[in-house]
């Protein structure tokens, strides 16, 4: 199916949403990352619109998404209200999302303090340092602090490329990706770079009860993120799925991508009506 969205916007927070969705069917939303932009789901999007209503949006402050008023920090549980805000301009009561990178950590607060708005979760490449051990947490918590003296003392490229060269691992193999409007890293260095020294209450997702799901991609070996992934498996006792290509692998590998997030919802979708057959059973 070719990609052709219908685009809207809606109201949330002293925040003009924007939005665009295609397809019919049980709802998903693919929530971007650190980068802000939801450009990058336009590859998947028609992928599953056969089988789901797929929608995406920027977040707020990023691209087209503008508040009122000057940009504040980074706040989970309002993002997470954003995506409500979204699912109910839809037509919506309960949405399966999709979080990579960054994005992660909205989709486990929503869990956290929204389970009922709900379907699925999945989580892919989210990098909750805390949940690593005491040595590399106190590592990344340094680093990260620091990337904001060489935002503030260097500017940007300087920032970009710290970032770049100690966090992304498997991302120069040719795919292209496309590029956040020049405010978005702006706006991540100044407002959200701190955002995965933070994790939402994984014991509360699994009291819960919350149908979720983790991943990493092929090429993600030696990530940081792949080892933060592989601790919320633990934790969260859900399946931990591997994904095609990198920390982009949604983007620039989406054919290959797109039938294992399909199967892994398939998956979720069969353990939560086995869960529900189950209880049924013992009323």
């Amino acid at each position: 199916m070719s990609f052709h969205p219908t685009y809207a916007t809606v109201e949330n927070e002293d925040c003009t949403l924007h939005y665009w969705y295609q397809g019919t069917g049980p709802l998903l939303i693919f929530v971007p990352g650190g980068n802000g932009h939801g450009r990058q789901f336009n590859y998947i999007m028609p992928l599953l619109s056969s089988q789901f209503k797929v929608a995406t949006f920027d977040r707020r402050q990023m691209s087209a998404s503008k508040v009122k008023g000057p940009n504040k920090k980074f706040n989970p549980a309002q993002q997470a209200r954003d995506i409500i805000t979204i699912m109910k301009a839809l037509g919506h009561d309960k949405t399966s999302i999709f979080g990579s990178s960054g994005s992660g950590i909205i989709a486990f607060q929503m869990a956290v303090s929204y389970p009922e708005t709900l379907e699925h979760v999945i989580c892919h490449e989210t990098p909750t340092t805390a949940l690593l051990s005491a040595a590399e947490s106190t590592e990344l918590m340094d680093f990260f602090f620091g990337l904001q003296d060489i935002y503030r003392e260097k500017g940007m490229q300087p920032t970009m490329d710290a970032f770049a060269k100690k966090i992304m691992v498997g991302i120069d193999d040719g795919h292209k990706t496309q590029k956040p409007e020049s405010w978005n890293p702006k706006n991540q260095f100044e407002n959200e770079m701190n955002m995965g020294l933070y994790c939402p209450d994984l014991v509360k997702i699994v009291e819960n009860g919350t149908s979720v799901a983790v991943g990493f991609g092929t090429k993600s070996e030696g990530a940081m993120y792949k080892r933060t992934v592989l601790e919320q498996g633990k934790r969260l006792e859900c399946e931990v799925c591997e994904f095609p290509g990198h920390h982009h692998g949604f983007e620039t590998q989406a054919e290959d991508f797109a039938p294992v997030l399909m199967g892994l919802l398939e998956r979720l979708e069969e353990k939560r009506k086995a869960k529900l057959g189950s209880k049924t059973q013992d009323a």
